[in-house]
């Protein structure tokens, strides 16, 4: 009787005690690609002919991958959703105009969601004039509307996509750390201030115009710090995205995870096999 009893309130405590998530996805390493731009006859590590990524996509639904949403993947990551089988994170940075007309059918040919980090200032009001005329053009905020059955607009900064001579030396992004401003080296104070109001500016403009907040950021050129990672958290983010070309496991710092970059001349085949052998 006495073991029965000790048997018994082992057994509850067990119970008691919230186990780690697993879902069965404890060890599975989660892609999440990064694209840029479509071209015609164009493909490298930032460019893919439409024909390309068609190929890579279609390959990717025949083999039984399962696009997902940033949503789904931080809810996995924080134990409150499982995920579907072979899930991958699709995703686009910048928001050029390429992605409307040549990414978007494609994904809605084969029901397959992506989301797109863009630079918010870089936008454009409906017919309005391209303020930056020596840059691919970008997409407007009807467009980005237009796709909201298949993408989902999350932040790449308000207007901080370029470098800036750093405390550390050399050129780094603009949201790094303290940097030269006209010649003159930022207080923390300042950078900080910067960082946010940027921030905040893209979040702002983006739930003013789409409805909702994003609630990733991706870091322009994949550059961050322990600053940069603070502040995104500070302004609200949920989670941030570097590029390390491996997959995303449970544990992983939500605001350092890592993208994979997909290569233009790879074949659906070839895109697979990276994939298999976790992201390189």
């Amino acid at each position: 009787m006495k073991r029965i009893v000790i048997f018994l309130v082992v057994a509850y405590c067990i119970l008691l005690i919230k186990p780690y998530p697993t879902y069965g996805y404890n060890n599975e390493k989660i892609p999440v690609l990064m694209y840029h731009h479509l071209e015609k006859n164009v493909n490298n590590n930032t460019v893919i002919s439409p024909e390309n990524f068609e190929n890579q996509i279609k390959t990717l639904k025949e083999n039984g991958y399962n696009s997902i949403t940033t949503q789904q993947l931080y809810d996995y990551l924080n134990g409150k959703t499982e995920l579907p089988k072979n899930p991958v994170l699709i995703t686009f940075d910048d928001g050029y105009l390429s992605n409307f007309e040549k990414a978007y059918p494609i994904l809605k040919k084969y029901k397959m969601h992506a989301e797109i980090f863009v630079i918010a200032s870089h936008i454009l009001e409906k017919n309005g004039k391209n303020v930056y005329p020596n840059e691919i053009p970008k997409m407007n905020w009807d467009q980005l509307k237009e796709m909201k059955d298949y993408i989902t607009i999350q932040s790449h900064t308000w207007n901080s996509h370029y470098k800036l001579q750093s405390f550390s030396g050399g050129m780094k992004g603009a949201i790094y750390g303290r940097s030269y401003i006209n010649g003159k080296l930022e207080k923390q104070e300042e950078y900080e201030e910067r960082v946010k109001k940027d921030f905040n500016l893209s979040r702002k403009i983006i739930k003013e115009k789409l409805g909702y907040e994003p609630i990733a950021l991706s870091y322009p050129f994949g550059t961050n710090s322990e600053d940069a990672m603070k502040l995104a958290k500070d302004v609200g983010f949920k989670m941030a995205f570097v590029i390390k070309n491996k997959g995303v496991t449970m544990g992983d710092n939500v605001y350092a995870l890592s993208r994979i970059t997909v290569n233009g001349n790879e074949t659906g085949a070839e895109l697979i096999k990276k994939l298999k052998n976790g992201g390189t």
